[in-house]
């Protein structure tokens, strides 16, 4: 036997290779790299994490660690048979009002996809802001942020990790409701595009209300006033906003002024889904109905086109057609146009795919005072007294 390495064997990691371990000339520390810098700094550079580097260890210890109890699964499963049970109950109240028929079917299954879809917006909105509110105050109560903050991960990494552990298992929780809300296409009346416009729309609210409560989080010290925090922006954004659309929009009904803008309803995803519930099925179309209605201002400035509406009567509806007052004839009538959803939901995902990053840059700075972003320029470093100021 010999002392030699077999071939095809390396030196473990972090042993020397005999053969150049006396060699001076090939030590890593002496050796210049091509661009003048020596190997210790090449080194360095080469194991730099970057700045999103460390979102995927994040991601895994935490859904890891949420997913090896026994709660989740518990949750997961009562969570499922509610929405069984409610479809079962539906279905067997149906069966004893009426006979299943053609119509009758298209309008259950899409009775089925408007209940999932509105429940699911439910199931996101309560629990987004609880499932990511505590990621990062929970660190600082364990003393453990300390530890996470010395890592060369960066800040927006940690944020961004975060974030995508406590969505990922509410999007679990979500997307378990798929099969049943697929049951619709068992008694028609939705297509699959219509299903996956629903879900697309829940994805896109939850990472904007997911990065509400991970701002907050980074922003507060404690789990408990970071969740409060997180549920009161999220009831702001989402039912304030609209009862003052509601009440601003009833008053200038009455008084015949100017309605309220659409935008304070962008941040509801209840009327987001509604209107793309509107675009499938022609039902729940309060929304679309609400902003189809003309501005009282615009219409008393502009003409409003108008058509005949004729009655059967005495003098028949030949004359009313024709132009003359007959005794059928009831006058004219604005057109009224069909309400078609489908205008409203797009503007909506975009202020919440917008609302994203903003809040994560939010919580990011909230994360390193080092790196915070300073409105001031106060703080700019001076130049020596012996130099001269620029301009």
């Amino acid at each position: 036997m010999t002392d030699a390495t077999p071939a095809g064997l390396t030196p473990a990691v972090g042993v020397a290779d005999p053969a150049t371990a006396s060699s001076p000339a090939s030590s890593p520390a002496s050796s210049p790299a091509d661009d003048g810098s020596t190997a210790a700094e090449t080194a360095t550079a080469s194991t730099d994490p970057g700045r999103l580097a460390g979102v995927t260890a994040i991601w895994i210890r935490e859904i890891r660690g949420r997913m090896r109890g026994k709660r989740a699964f518990i949750f997961i499963t009562i969570y499922l048979l509610i929405l069984v049970g409610l479809f079962w109950a539906a279905l067997q109240a149906g069966r004893d009002v009426w006979t299943i028929g053609a119509l009758e079917s298209i309008g259950f299954g899409r009775g089925v996809f408007i209940a999932v879809m509105f429940i699911e917006t439910l199931v996101i909105v309560a629990l987004a802001p609880a499932y990511t509110a505590g990621l990062i105050s929970q660190e600082r109560e364990k003393q453990t942020f300390d530890l996470l903050s010395v890592t060369p991960i960066s800040s927006f990494a940690i944020v961004l990790g975060k974030l995508l552990s406590g969505l990922s298992y509410l999007g679990l929780v979500v997307g378990a409701s798929i099969p049943i809300a697929s049951v619709a296409f068992l008694f028609g009346g939705v297509d699959v595009i219509d299903i996956a416009r629903g879900y697309a729309i829940l994805v896109v609210t939850g990472f904007g209300v997911g990065s509400i409560g991970v701002w907050c989080s980074a922003a507060m010290k404690k789990t408990q006033p970071a969740t409060v925090s997180a549920f009161i922006v999220t009831a702001l954004l989402v039912v304030g906003a609209t009862g003052a659309y509601v009440l601003l929009d009833g008053r200038a009904t009455d008084e015949g002024t100017a309605r309220p803008p659409e935008a304070l309803l962008y941040l509801n995803p209840f009327a987001a889904v509604s209107d793309a519930i509107c675009q499938a099925t022609g039902t729940s179309c309060l929304v679309a109905e609400s902003l189809a209605r003309p501005d009282p201002v615009v219409a008393q400035a502009q003409p409003v086109p108008l058509q005949a509406v004729p009655a059967f009567g005495p003098g028949g509806p030949g004359p009313a057609f024709q132009g003359n007052v007959g005794p059928g004839f009831q006058g004219f009538q604005p057109f009224a146009k069909p309400v078609v959803g489908g205008d409203f939901w797009p503007k909506s995902v975009l202020i919440y795919a917008l609302l994203t990053p903003i809040a994560l840059f939010g919580a990011a700075q909230s994360l390193s005072p080092t790196r915070r972003w300073r409105w001031s320029r106060t703080n700019r470093p001076q130049p020596p007294s012996g130099e001269p100021i620029d301009g």
